[in-house]
């Protein structure tokens, strides 16, 4: 437990309520703070080390972006904020922001100290589950569903900007490759939206491994590894994703059993996360990343064929192959717009 040394700023611009949380704060063991601002708070951080911000946010102002400014400052600390009856583009602009968690006030203070408790043991933001659940819970079931894809995609590219538009782009060719494969409707919306949350496990992972440009050393990698499993965590207390849930799972599975976190091998890994592991592998290899230019189509092409039966399902990789030859002017290259995957 981190709590009994942790210290805490309240932001909070009612003196009363201040008070009441730090006498709540320290009866739990945990030594607090209160300012009236945030540009307060900010002020403190060059000044000592600080585990977390519980700040009270006009709804008006979560533009501002309070995460991101305290993450430039002292890129540990960790930030609740407090809104008052959010709107969900509210909410997927704190996700954006990497917010640790938000809360909708009013809210009792022993709820306030629970979350403050639970993110200072937690390694991994609590937010993006807590939001998309939210989302999900409110209003028509498929437009709220697609909200949360959009919102934890946008908590994904906001942690790692190498990946921005990957997703979109690993979710096209998973479409197509089902569809040749004669998926049906409902599976290919299934699959779809996998395939746009499989990297969403990322976010647990430290942002310092994800845009390393040089060699991860094995225990950056083993960080690295978790971010399926991570993802899964995520999509499994989600009630419409749990069945997305097992399928970004196993996306780093291998057909020769090689592959991660589980080490299934053949048809043990479901056919879906197949699919996705072939889009994910094909896009990288024709995108530009920092540490590498684009693979030729030609070249990316023959790479899927030399992984033929070791790294990838042969008969899938067939189709896969089959598919972009036949559809040279699908492919998404440097310079071609991302085909949308999101529409209904």
């Amino acid at each position: 437990m981190k709590t009994k040394s942790a210290f805490v700023i309240i932001v909070q611009d009612d003196p009363e309520a201040a008070s009441q949380i730090k006498t709540a704060m320290k009866e739990a063991g945990i030594l607090s703070t209160s300012v009236s601002t945030p540009q307060a708070a900010l002020e403190v951080l060059p000044r000592r080390e600080v585990d977390l911000l519980l700040a009270t946010v006009r709804p008006e102002d979560i533009r501002l972006d309070l995460p991101g400014q305290v993450r430039r400052r002292s890129p540990r600390t960790k930030v609740i904020l407090l809104l008052r009856a959010p709107a969900s583009w509210q909410v997927e602009e704190a996700i954006a922001q990497q917010a640790f968690d938000v809360l909708t006030s009013p809210l009792e203070i022993s709820q306030m100290v629970e979350a403050v408790q639970g993110a200072l043991d937690s390694p991994s933001p609590r937010l993006p589950a807590r939001a998309a659940r939210a989302l999900c819970d409110s209003g028509q079931v498929r437009q709220a569903a697609l909200e949360s894809v959009r919102a934890l995609v946008k908590a994904v590219e906001a942690k790692d900007p190498y990946t921005r538009r990957h997703s979109e782009h690993v979710a096209h060719y998973a479409v197509q490759f089902a569809g040749a494969m004669g998926f049906s409707a409902s599976q290919i919306e299934s699959l779809r939206t996998a395939a746009m949350l499989h990297d969403v496990g990322k976010i647990g992972v430290p942002d310092h491994i994800l845009v390393k440009a040089g060699r991860l050393s094995q225990s950056e990698f083993e960080q690295i590894q978790r971010h399926p499993a991570l993802g899964a965590d995520i999509l499994s207390k989600i009630t419409l994703f749990r069945t997305e849930a097992g399928l970004v799972r196993h996306h780093h599975e291998r057909w020769d059993g090689k592959g991660y976190p589980d080490g299934l091998a053949g048809d043990q890994t479901p056919l879906p996360a197949r699919i996705i592991q072939v889009a994910d592998c094909l896009d990288a290899m024709l995108m530009e990343r920092t540490y590498k230019t684009a693979y030729p189509v030609e070249k990316a092409l023959g790479e899927l064929a030399r992984c033929e039966g070791s790294q990838f399902d042969p008969v899938l990789t067939e189709v896969a192959l089959r598919w972009c030859r036949w559809n040279s002017d699908k492919l998404i290259l440097p310079g071609r717009e991302t085909p949308k995957v999101l529409s209904a």
